[in-house]
């Protein structure tokens, strides 16, 4: 459903579909997205594994739209206590395209906290609490 461009291929060659998903909103096609893993799938791959996430939009959204649902979704899930959320959001400000129809963005993670974004040019958190908990699931293979 979203593949791995070349770009990560070439840094992460080991990385294993776990599993992918489309959401949907009251109907609407908001994306596909497919999660991958370098290593054993465990309970808690995020942690323990390099991670790929990659979303494949099929429809138009703006950079601040994305971010604002983002903070909304953080917020939600109570990282607003534990963590920057103003700073994380400044950074993400400033990489976050818009996106259209058929861009795809991937995020890679490592165990040791290194996150690498690559957008439609190939220049993520997938959280136990997550509002989509089925699309959570269908990424971990579950």
């Amino acid at each position: 459903m979203s593949p791995l461009p070349e770009t990560v291929l070439n840094d992460q060659s080991d990385l294993q579909l776990v599993g992918q998903t489309r959401l949907k909103r009251f109907g609407i096609h908001i994306y596909d997205a497919s999660f991958y893993i370098i290593g054993t799938k465990s309970n808690e791959p995020i942690r323990t594994n390099i991670c790929a996430l990659s979303i494949t939009y099929a429809r138009n959204i703006s950079a601040s739209r994305l971010l604002a649902h983002t903070k909304n979704e953080w917020e939600r899930l109570g990282f607003a206590e534990k963590y920057p959320l103003d700073a994380w959001l400044r950074i993400l400000k400033g990489m976050w395209p818009d996106v259209t129809k058929g861009d795809q963005l991937v995020v890679v993670t490592t165990p040791d906290g290194m996150t690498t974004f690559y957008n439609k040019n190939n220049s993520l958190l997938l959280d136990e609490n997550s509002r989509y908990k089925k699309n959570r699931k269908e990424l971990l293979g579950e």
